[in-house]
């Protein structure tokens, strides 16, 4: 017997599709060369509230799983430790500096942000540790009232990216944000900074796990050399930045707190886009196809910036390739 082999991402984009022309489990199994129930529980565990598969969702979904468990899930005595010192009313910077302070000889040092993790965690909500503490909140406060170092980790600042990526000498430097309209799915819009290129995909949610694997989706299909490095604001939803790092080995840089105009080439280009995109738009009746000639009208407009060659002009002239465009 063969030994055993997750699922990857192109098992998944093919379940998919062949999903989508209407295959059976057990054809769409033989052709994956996979066991039937495997198709079966891959398709029943990633379902979405439509009933359709995304193989995008399902990648970061799967990711996400085989993530390691928090150390304050693994180890017993420290978890033990937290919580009793969090019913007796320490709160968690204090639990932190004690644990940092060495006064506790066996037990590990907690930073006090992966201490309000903890308690904020899915998987604690039924011990409801948040009532140790004291304002009581039942919900985090929202990203911007706290340091966003602490929410996303490995974070490099973007005053540490190189000049070229700053001027835009060189191609393959891309910018990543979401629009968001009327509570709806939101759209992840990918930017190059040097051609003006936008890619734009739904999203079901702000999930970091599937942000990144749908990142990763759009770009590994590009040549390496298209897809060195990407800037984003501190959104959490970008928190799985590592992954790009790991699996693309591209670089990843973050603008300061509240100082989004420092990504300016996607924050233009999502202006642009909101000129069929208005925020009142409701995404959900927008068609993936409506969505993709969107992006394809904006990748082929001229830029003064450009010379006045469209992003895809300029992208291919810096691939060595003269493409012309007539529009009568």
């Amino acid at each position: 017997m063969g030994s055993y082999r997750h699922l990857t991402r192109e098992d998944r984009e093919q379940i998919a599709t062949l999903t989508a022309a209407g295959w059976s489990q057990g054809k769409i199994a033989k052709e994956v060369g996979k066991a039937p129930s495997t198709i079966s529980r891959e398709l029943r565990r990633n379902a979405l509230e439509s009933g359709r598969y995304s193989a995008h969702v399902a990648d970061g979904a799967y990711m996400a799983r085989r993530q390691r468990p928090s150390r304050l899930e693994s180890d017993q005595r420290l978890g033990g430790f937290v919580r009793q010192r969090l019913s007796e009313g320490w709160s968690p910077q204090q639990i932190s500096g004690w644990l940092r302070s060495g006064a506790e000889p066996g037990l590990c040092a907690m930073a006090m942000e992966t201490i309000y993790a903890f308690i904020y965690r899915v998987g604690q909500r039924l011990e409801q540790l948040w009532r140790f503490l004291a304002r009581r909140h039942k919900r985090r406060r929202p990203p911007a009232a706290r340091a966003s170092r602490d929410t996303l980790k490995d974070r490099v600042s973007i005053h540490e990216r190189p000049g070229d990526v700053d001027d835009r000498a060189t191609l393959g430097h891309w910018e990543g944000d979401l629009i968001i309209c009327q509570r709806t799915r939101p759209v992840l819009v990918l930017h190059e900074r040097k051609t003006r290129l936008t890619l734009a995909a739904r999203l079901t949610g702000k999930g970091a796990a599937e942000t990144a694997a749908v990142i990763m989706s759009i770009l590994r299909r590009f040549d390496p050399a298209l897809r060195q490095s990407i800037t984003f604001d501190n959104d959490t939803c970008f928190a799985r930045h590592g992954w790009l790092r790991e699996a693309l080995e591209m670089a990843t840089w973050f603008c300061d707190a509240y100082a989004s105009w420092q990504k300016g080439g996607i924050e233009n280009a999502n202006g642009r886009l909101r000129r069929w995109l208005p925020r009142r738009t409701n995404l959900d009746e927008v068609s993936d196809e409506d969505l993709q000639e969107i992006v394809m009208t904006y990748n082929l407009t001229p830029r003064k910036c450009l010379g006045y060659l469209t992003p895809l002009q300029a992208l291919f002239k810096d691939l060595g390739r003269d493409v012309r465009l007539r529009f009568a």
